[in-house]
C-alpha cells in the first residue's frame, strides 16, 4: 500500500463500472488526488440490472468477435468482474508507481450513482468513469476504448465556473489536472445573463493569477443545463470536465445524463 502523503486530509472518490473507461478516470482521480494531497477511494460498481439480467435462464450475449449468441450466466459475470476489478487494482498500483498516493479499491454492487452518493459523505471531488459503453466486459472492444482513453489524456481541461466557493475548488482541481497535461485550461463560464460574465472572469483571473497561471479560453454558458454542459464539453474535445455541484443527491438523475453523454471524466465539486 501506498504510504501517506502529508497535506489536507481530503478523498477523491473515483466510481466506475463495467462500462467505464477506467484507465482515464483513474488517471485523472490519481492527478487530482497527488496535486491536492488527498487520498484516493476507487469504487467499482456491479451493475445490480446487470445481476438480474444474468441469473434469468434464457439470458444471451453476442460474442465480440464471434458475434454467435451464447448463454449469459451468474458464473460468467463472476469471471470478467473479478477480470476487470483486478485489472482496475493493476491500474491503480501503476498510478501509485508514478506519483504518492494512499489508495483503496471497493467492489461493491447497485446502481454507479446511488453508490456514489451513498459513499460521499466525507469526500472533497467525485470523479465519474462511465460512457455509453456496453455494460459487460464480454462484449466490450479493447481497442476502441483505449483510443478514447488516449484522445481524452490529449484534450483540454474544462472548468464549469459560477462563482460559488465550489467553483473556485474546481479551478483548484482543473489547475492539479493541467500540469500533468498539454497545459489547456478551458473555462466555461456559466451566466444567465451576459452583463455577469466579465465580473465572474474577474474573479477566475484573479484566483488563477495567485498561482500565476491563466486560462487558455473563455467559454459562456447562458444554460446551466446538464445537455448544453455536455454539448460543450464535445465541442472543445474536453479530456475531463469540472463541474461544481450544490447538492450531489438533488441532481443524481442529471449527473446520470451528463456522464453518459460525453466520453471523458466528469468531476464533481461540492
Amino acid at each position: 500500500m501506498p504510504q501517506p502523503v502529508p497535506g489536507d486530509a481530503k478523498r477523491i472518490v473515483v466510481a466506475l463500472d463495467t462500462g467505464s473507461l477506467s484507465g482515464v478516470a483513474i488517471d485523472a482521480a490519481a492527478r487530482l488526488a497527488a496535486g491536492l494531497h488527498a487520498e484516493l477511494q476507487a469504487l467499482f460498481v456491479e451493475d445490480s440490472k446487470l445481476r438480474r439480467l444474468a441469473d434469468l435462464p434464457f439470458a444471451r450475449e453476442l460474442g465480440n468477435m464471434s458475434a454467435q449468441h451464447r448463454r449469459f450466466d451468474a458464473a460468467e459475470l463472476d469471471r470478467a468482474i473479478r477480470v476487470q476489478a483486478r485489472q482496475l487494482r493493476h491500474a491503480l498500483e501503476a498510478a501509485a508507481r508514478e506519483r504518492p498516493l494512499i489508495w483503496s479499491l471497493e467492489v461493491v454492487r447497485g446502481d454507479l450513482i446511488a453508490v456514489l452518493l451513498e459513499h460521499t459523505s466525507a469526500a472533497d471531488l467525485v470523479v465519474l468513469g462511465r460512457t455509453r459503453r456496453p455494460a459487460y466486459l464480454g462484449v466490450r472492444v479493447p481497442s476502441v476504448a483505449r483510443r478514447i482513453e488516449r484522445r481524452a489524456m490529449r484534450h483540454p481541461v474544462v472548468a464549469v465556473f459560477d462563482g460559488t466557493a465550489a467553483a473556485t475548488r474546481a479551478l483548484d482541481a482543473a489547475l492539479a489536472l493541467e500540469r500533468r497535461s498539454k497545459g489547456e485550461l478551458v473555462v466555461a463560464i456559466r451566466a444567465p445573463q451576459q452583463e455577469q460574465i466579465a465580473a465572474l472572469r474577474a474573479q477566475v483571473d484573479a484566483a488563477l493569477a495567485v498561482q500565476r497561471r491563466a486560462a487558455s479560453e473563455y467559454l459562456w454558458l447562458q444554460d446551466a443545463g446538464i445537455a448544453n454542459i455536455a454539448e460543450t464539453a464535445k465541442r472543445r474535445r474536453a479530456g475531463v470536465v469540472l463541474l461544481p455541484v450544490a447538492d450531489l443527491a438533488r441532481a443524481e438523475h442529471e449527473f446520470e445524463g451528463l456522464v453518459d453523454e460525453i466520453a471523458c471524466p466528469v468531476v464533481l465539486i461540492p
